[in-house]
């Protein structure tokens, strides 16, 4: 009798405990638990992950999501669904299959629009399909995808970007700071491979962080700023690159065409601080611009 009452009494001295969530914080969600959620919905509020993963499925419609691990190593993966105002990932992992993502669009003649989707801070990301589509502005036109490197306090951050397939974009409306009269499908600051893809705009390079940037097909050539060819997994490629702080190299073979610091090239923390300053102010805009739609 006396051990039937103790083991009676052992579920009320360690009550079973309650279902992780995401917590909404001034309207937004934060998934801070180390949990996995799955997002197949419309939902009216942003996503942050810190600490977690983040599963984007068919039938998501997210206003923007943003990864900052400080510490951990979240992931979002995206395999369908759509991110209205982009995403933003800073330490930590980003997996897409499919799926859209498009940079916020700004009116304003004052504010640049917004990138279908970024990494920075040593984050990596592998892209095998989707779709990344730059915002439209008339100041500064949106990346369709961002590398961004940074050196800050003399400490050098370069995330890693290998993408096989999927489709690019930049947005309308002017140039980015490399060159050029619209958003650049692709700008490339930290280490990135291309295997495969579709860059229906400009690609921008900019190697003054140390980073290298590789297109591995057949029949590759690289002639007055013109990257031609065949992509490893036969996508053709044709499209302007717009490189800075870069020598770029065609192996004998045109299996591999490079663009790498040149000799010349120190690093140079402004610019790309800049950069990754108005990454994430751009993201942050956007998330007010959503709130208030909704």
């Amino acid at each position: 009798m006396r051990m039937t009452r103790i083991v009676a009494l052992i579920p009320l001295l360690f009550p079973p405990l309650a279902a992780a969530s995401p917590v909404l914080v001034t309207g937004e969600w934060y998934i801070e638990d180390g949990g996995t959620y799955n997002v197949n919905w419309s939902v009216n509020n942003a996503y942050s992950v810190q600490n977690g993963t983040l599963n984007i499925l068919p039938g998501a419609d997210i206003p923007s999501v943003s990864v900052g691990g400080y510490g951990f190593e979240p992931l979002i993966t995206m395999s369908g669904g759509q991110v209205d105002n982009g995403i933003l990932i800073s330490q930590g992992n980003l997996t897409v299959s499919g799926g859209q993502s498009h940079g916020w669009d700004y009116s304003s003649s004052a504010t640049s629009a917004g990138n279908g989707a970024a990494i920075y801070y040593q984050s990596s990301a592998q892209i095998t399909g989707g779709t990344f589509i730059g915002g439209n502005s008339p100041v500064a036109a949106g990346s369709g995808f961002v590398n961004a490197a940074a050196n800050v306090d003399g400490k050098l951050f370069l995330s890693t970007l290998n993408i096989s397939g999927g489709t690019f974009i930049g947005g309308t409306g002017s140039g980015g700071g490399s060159g050029g009269s619209t958003g650049y499908s692709l700008f490339s600051g930290g280490d990135t491979t291309v295997t495969g893809g579709h860059f229906l705009s400009p690609i921008a390079i900019d190697t003054s962080a140390g980073g290298e940037t590789d297109f591995l097909g057949t029949h590759l050539t690289y002639q007055n700023g013109i990257l031609s060819g065949l992509l490893q997994n036969g996508d053709p490629i044709h499209v302007q690159i717009y490189p800075d702080f870069t020598t770029a190299t065609v192996n004998a073979s045109g299996t591999e065409v490079s663009f790498l610091p040149s000799s010349s090239t120190t690093p140079l923390p402004e610019p790309t601080s800049a950069l990754i300053f108005g990454l994430v102010t751009t993201l942050v805009l956007a998330r007010r611009r959503s709130h208030r739609s909704h």
